[in-house]
């Protein structure tokens, strides 16, 4: 027989309910200290910068912007001016000052196509590039006439862009001459998977990002900004908003086309990246002949530090790729009547030679960027050989 009182049991939906209601206290409890105590004292990985990166509020940031023919352009007005790296883009968009409209009465004009090379990445100031020290070395040796030279290039583009650039933005500048520095883009082009005539297997649309009206009223929690950086990929997303527009091949590791190896099908690629590199080159002499400027061919210099690798940007695979181009280049100046400047041997051997001499080069960045050394020398020699060509 029990004695005293019986503990009461309480039946399971009431404990259930309790242990729910505890757990709602706790997560309210965890949420107000989320949104409160990062506010106040500086904890790693959940101050603003991280969780709302300025790049996701100002877009002006970005040095390149969509163009509704050419993918991207760069930003008119754009300026950086950090340690050892200085650059500008005119109200124009190109690289460095910019020209008069109209093209001043008897002045000489030329102008640029072509990637990163030309556009000058690796050079450390807008004067350090090839194209503003061709124009320092002409303004001194063509003393009867004014000279500018435009630097038409930007980084990624290959020769799909810059015919799209010599119609549609280079000939309202009436250039004399047009010069043409290309190759390795795209043989990069036709290493990716399922070439098509048109490229569009390599380059994608620039993504178009809307956000929604709650967005600015929601980034006010940084229990969302938390959710928003570590649970999705929303920040992933806004900062390759200003990526090159390629297509991710599948392959890649991490999805970064840094890490890209080109796969054992394609060590043999098909013709079609070639061809289109070939007749896109026919049309940017015959575009720029159309319009009375004299079109100008240039063979592209690469270096590679492990030319036996697989890597995407200097393995064996894409050096292979561009040798191909570069005779594609000789056989449109034969083909056209283009006038033809050898600077890949040139500046090859002089980086190899200097690597005999000294352990080192000091003609190029990496790939097929040029130090402020190898701009020199280039523009020296691509000076000289205008001249012997009689170009002008």
């Amino acid at each position: 027989m029990r004695t005293g009182l019986a503990r009461r049991r309480l039946p399971p939906t009431h404990r259930a309910g309790g242990i729910l209601k505890k757990v709602l206290l706790s997560l309210l409890g965890a949420l107000a200290l989320l949104e409160t105590v990062p506010r106040f004292l500086p904890l790693p990985g959940l101050d603003r910068a991280t969780l709302d990166p300025p790049y996701v509020q100002a877009e002006a940031k970005h040095n390149f912007v969509p163009s509704p023919y050419l993918i991207f352009t760069p930003r008119p007005g754009y300026e950086r001016d950090d340690p050892g790296k200085q650059l500008s883009h005119g109200a124009s968009g190109f690289r460095g000052p910019d020209l008069a409209l109209p093209k001043p009465e008897g002045t000489l004009r030329i102008a640029c196509l072509g990637g990163s090379s030309t556009y000058a990445t690796g050079p450390t100031t807008d004067e350090f590039t090839w194209p503003a020290r061709l124009q320092a070395l002409l303004d001194d040796r063509i003393e009867a006439r004014d000279v500018d030279v435009l630097n038409g290039g930007v980084p990624s583009w290959n020769s799909f862009e810059c015919l799209g650039n010599l119609a549609f933005r280079v000939l309202p500048y009436e250039p004399d001459v047009v010069l043409v520095y290309l190759s390795t883009n795209d043989a990069e082009a036709a290493l990716w998977p399922d070439p098509k005539s048109d490229n569009s297997h390599y380059r994608i649309a620039w993504p178009t990002f809307r956000e929604s009206p709650l967005e600015g009223i929601l980034g006010r929690s940084i229990t969302y900004l938390v959710w928003r950086k570590y649970a999705t990929d929303y920040l992933e997303q806004r900062a390759d908003l200003g990526f090159r527009g390629k297509v991710v091949p599948p392959g890649s590791v991490g999805d970064t086309l840094q890490q890209y190896r080109i796969p054992k099908e394609l060590e043999n690629p098909t013709d079609v990246g070639f061809e289109n590199f070939r007749r896109n080159l026919v049309s940017i002499a015959a575009v720029a002949r159309a319009h009375g400027a004299k079109p100008v061919l240039m063979t592209q210099a690469i270096w590679s530090p492990d030319p036996e690798s697989d890597h995407i940007l200097h393995g064996r695979q894409r050096l292979a790729a561009h040798r191909r181009m570069t005779t594609i280049v000789r056989e449109v100046a034969d083909s056209e009547g283009v006038a033809l400047i050898e600077m890949q041997s040139f500046l090859e051997d002089a980086a190899t030679q200097q690597a005999a001499d000294g352990g080192t080069q000091g003609v190029f960045v990496n790939n097929v960027h040029l130090t402020d050394e190898g701009s020199a020398m280039f523009a020296e020699r691509l000076a000289d050989e205008l001249v012997r060509l009689g170009v002008f």
